[in-house]
């Protein structure tokens, strides 16, 4: 087992113009296919092609003053389709538990595949586990934590078609016992432990749509749908509830991992991340009850129940719109007065080919957008918000209209860095042939809290200087907030990145995506994230060789992280821009004019957010 120690400065980066929304014209080579498939992993990818020299090792390096060890690996690459499940849980003894989907196959059946599981005793990690928990073939593990002492590690199964409770009675030690929850296919659980006593468990999951031989449910081809366990899960009194406004009056069928859940005493959230629909939380402080959960809306979207190739002309002008949602990547927390705290990649989507059952997103959108429940429910109308002018694949421009939510613009908090100060995000791969996650460049929110109420958020970013020549990868970093979500700190890149160990970490060649962070910050961070030699994915998207990835514990001291070669700054809810002596809101739109005898920096004016660059 690998553990580097490293002390050294922490880097900073200024955000540039890199959230920008750019008014003007939009070309068709900055969009693409959206032809993400969302996978349970009980599919056989005859299109994959064997590594016959697999990395079997990483060499960590870091930017702060960390500690990286890694605790397993996986051949098996996609450790979610959306939303980062809680892949780690610091107890109160400080002893940790973590999980992952695992296999150490070299194929692409993935036959062995199941929960890995290590354990930190407050001295060393185990071993790094060779075979799964379960005794047959599953994945998407919750780690959960009970009030009795047990731990959970909840998984939907492939082999056996169901929910899986593999269970232990003793944090840490002893035999784990399968326990099969459901008796149909749910897929995708997020699970978490609740009520006064910890033994509540609280979980979701999707129904199987018929892309995996299932019957509707319900009206819906696929149903997000909610269970409960009150002492441990022995036994479930509630079975396969609809939440509020999840049922077929808004949908035809609901996506799987675009969700996350929290729970905190009597209070649980669950929260949804929709592309082409309202994402929202729905609340119960009631521990579940049936009847007492709400629905409030932090992105409502123009149109219900939209479907593909229905068309979106929200100006009935004949001409298909474009429209602004999440990326389907999103977190949530709860502060200890049980408010929800929500973050979420930001995306922008088109239908415009109306023929083809599909839709089309953009690349290269960039940002991470925030809410909390004192923000209330968005009140956007269904108006377009502007029109650009769109460049066809033949050259022609024709007006595009946009939409995009008033309470996602004011609240887009951080972004992937424009490193090269050249005005843009854009690295060797930015027209093609990036690696495909879906996502937007800043995405993978993951979130925690310390005990004086600061809100920490690591994120996977973009690091458009770092390529191997064809494709360029993500690092992790980390922001901050004071004040409740008011303003953020610059974020810190703490991935291994400037090769100053002689290069052996391959000049930040890395690849670390899908970062699961504890809930509770102390003079800590603590991260479980994928790392890999190859930008993207084996399982789905850029198809890439299979072949061995790490599961890396990654520990960031708090104490002096943006502590650094320049200040910190302070970022307000409201992106702003200053190009060429001008300053433009997040959107494009110039708000005041000629500011051109400031110096190159981020300034906050009349409570904005200011960046000026060269």
């Amino acid at each position: 087992m690998k553990k580097i120690i490293t002390i050294i400065t922490c880097t900073f980066i200024s955000l540039g113009i890199s959230a920008q929304i750019t008014a003007g014209k939009h070309s068709s080579k900055l969009k693409a296919k959206n032809d993400k498939i969302t996978l349970s992993g009980d599919e056989a990818l005859s299109h994959l092609m064997i590594n016959p020299n697999p990395n079997t090792s990483a060499i960590l390096n870091s930017k702060a003053t960390m500690t990286e060890e890694v605790i397993g690996t996986s051949t098996y690459d996609l450790q979610t389709n959306g939303s980062v499940q809680n892949r780690i849980l610091v107890h109160d003894d400080g002893t940790i538990s973590a999980t992952w989907t695992m296999s150490s196959a070299y194929n692409n059946v993935w036959a062995d595949r199941g929960t890995g599981y290590n354990f930190f005793d407050g001295t060393s990690w185990g071993a790094q586990p060779t075979s799964r928990l379960e005794s047959s073939r599953g994945g998407w593990p919750s780690i959960i934590a009970l009030g009795n002492g047990g731990e959970c590690a909840i998984t939907h199964n492939t082999d056996g078609s169901f929910i899986n409770n593999t269970y232990r009675s003793s944090i840490g030690t002893g035999s784990w016992i399968e326990n099969p929850i459901t008796n149909e296919y749910l897929i995708w659980n997020r699970s978490v432990a609740g009520g006064l006593d910890g033994n509540t468990i609280h979980m979701i999951g999707v129904t199987a749509s018929s892309n995996f031989n299932g019957t509707p449910f319900n009206g819906l081809d696929g149903a997000l749908v909610y269970y409960r366990s009150q002492d441990g899960g022995d036994s479930w009194d509630i079975q396969k509830m609809q939440l509020p406004g999840m049922d077929s009056s808004m949908y035809t069928g609901m996506n799987g991992d675009v969700y996350a859940i929290a729970a905190q005493g009597e209070t649980v959230v669950v929260a949804y991340f929709d592309s082409w629909g309202d994402s929202y939380i729905v609340k119960s402080t009631a521990n579940g009850d049936s009847a007492t959960w709400t629905k409030t809306i932090f992105l409502d979207f123009p149109v219900d129940k939209y479907t593909m190739d229905d068309g979106l002309d929200l100006d009935n002008n004949d001409t298909t719109d474009h429209v602004y949602s999440t990326d389907n990547y999103g977190a949530l927390i709860l502060d200890p007065n049980g408010d929800a705290h929500v973050f979420y990649g930001m995306m922008q989507y088109a239908d415009d080919d109306l023929t083809d059952a599909a839709s089309s997103w953009y690349p290269g959108e960039n940002g991470i957008v925030y809410w909390n429940e004192s923000y209330g429910a968005d009140t956007t109308s269904n108006m377009l918000q502007d029109t650009i002018g769109y460049v066809d694949a033949a050259g022609i421009v024709t007006p595009r209209g946009r939409w995009w939510s008033n309470m996602m613009n004011n609240n887009i908090i951080t972004a992937a860095p424009d490193l090269n100060n050249d005005g843009q995000v854009a690295g060797i791969d930015s027209t093609g042939g990036y690696a495909l996650y879906y996502a937007s460049r800043a995405s993978m929110p993951n979130a925690g809290l310390d005990a004086a109420g600061n809100i920490w958020l690591s994120f996977s970013a973009y690091t458009e200087t770092v390529d191997n020549s064809v494709q360029v990868f993500r690092h992790l970093y980390i922001t901050k907030s004071e004040d409740g979500g008011a303003t953020w700190k610059t974020p810190v890149n703490v991935t291994p990145h400037d090769g100053s160990n002689g290069g052996a970490d391959w000049d930040g060649m890395q690849e670390c995506v899908f970062g699961s962070m504890d809930k509770l910050v102390d003079d800590k961070i603590r991260i479980v994230y994928q790392l890999d030699f190859e930008p993207g994915l084996a399982v789905r998207g850029d198809e890439d060789f299979v072949d061995n990835n790490d599961i890396v514990y990654l520990e960031i001291d708090t104490v002096g992280l943006f502590s650094g070669t320049i200040p910190t700054a302070i970022i307000e809810n409201e992106n702003n821009n200053i190009t060429d002596g001008k300053i433009f809101d997040i959107l494009g739109r110039e708000w005041k004019a000629n500011f051109a005898d400031l110096p190159k920096g981020i300034y906050v004016i009349d409570r904005k957010k200011i960046f000026k660059a060269e």
